[in-house]
């Protein structure tokens, strides 16, 4: 290894010439005599000042556009216009995820309430630190009465005029057994099927519950337009599956026998909007 190193130093420590010779009659144009040190000391600034002059070029100039798969001012521009949308995306999906998981937990029997938003406002109530008094009998009887007139109003006993310009089928050919009620938390309505057991969609829309419950049997729901929403219990069997878009009029499901003897062949039918029931009655001709 010393043998090789100091052959460098022989070499670095020799002094060079460098000429340039016409061409024609190789006279001598130029000449220079340098050291091996002297070159060594010459080249490397000159790479290094290469090396760092590209670099300024590439970063700093529309030619590094010109580099393959290098992106450009607009493809940057776009990748964080996307970026952004992606996020809201996400968000809007995390929204309805909340919505559907809260609808399916009111049709399991987890809730009884349909909220549309990521949190229940019911929830609020056992944030640690608030200090909960209870409520005395007659503010509890209060509450109540205010409750059921609120359901009653937004219940839509008027005409609602999102219907005005909508045919909503009736879901099963059948007798009503048992009338909408908000005053006795009843929000739908029995339907004893008398000919056919098939139950069909009322309006267009998308399947975002389909399956069995412990109360209910076999539950499908139906996301519509306007955040409507319908839900027809106690089936048999179903025919269609979440994330199904249908149509009015398509058959769904069958209704059919039901854990609860006195409710064989009935189907619950409810319509929800925005988290408020509607008397389908006011709506459908049975």
């Amino acid at each position: 290894m010393g043998e090789k190193r100091k052959k460098i130093y022989r070499l670095l420590g020799k002094k060079y010439r460098f000429s340039i010779y016409n061409d024609t009659d190789y006279e001598q144009v130029w000449k220079a005599r340098l050291s091996g040190w002297l070159v060594l000391s010459v080249v490397i600034p000159v790479i290094v000042a290469a090396f760092f002059l590209f670099f300024l070029l590439i970063a700093y100039t529309p030619v590094r556009n010109l580099i393959p798969g290098y992106p450009n001012n607009t493809t940057r521009q776009q990748i964080i216009s996307n970026a952004e949308k992606l996020d809201s995306l996400e968000n809007a999906i995390a929204s309805w995820e909340g919505y559907f998981n809260s609808i399916q937990s009111f049709v399991t029997g987890e809730t009884d309430s349909i909220v549309n938003e990521n949190i229940n406002v019911d929830s609020l109530i056992n944030i640690p630190g608030v200090i909960e008094y209870p409520l005395l009998p007659e503010d509890s009887i209060f509450r109540s009465e205010i409750e059921q007139e609120e359901i009653s109003r937004l219940s839509v006993n008027n005409k609602n005029p999102i219907f005005e310009n909508m045919y909503l089928y009736p879901p099963l050919k059948g007798e009503i057994i048992t009338s909408f009620d908000t005053n006795k938390k009843y929000f739908g309505i029995d339907i004893k099927a008398t000919t056919s057991p098939i139950v069909t969609a009322t309006l267009d829309g998308m399947i975002i519950f389909s399956g069995w419950t412990f109360n209910d049997n076999y539950v499908v729901q139906i996301q519509h337009s306007n955040n409507l929403i319908s839900i027809y219990k106690g089936n048999a069997t179903v025919i269609k599956s979440v994330g199904e878009r249908v149509n009015a009029g398509e058959a769904i499901a069958n209704v059919g026998a039901n854990t609860n003897p006195a409710k064989n062949n009935v189907l619950n039918f409810e319509l929800w909007q925005n988290g408020i029931p509607i008397d389908p009655t006011t709506y459908i001709n049975f």
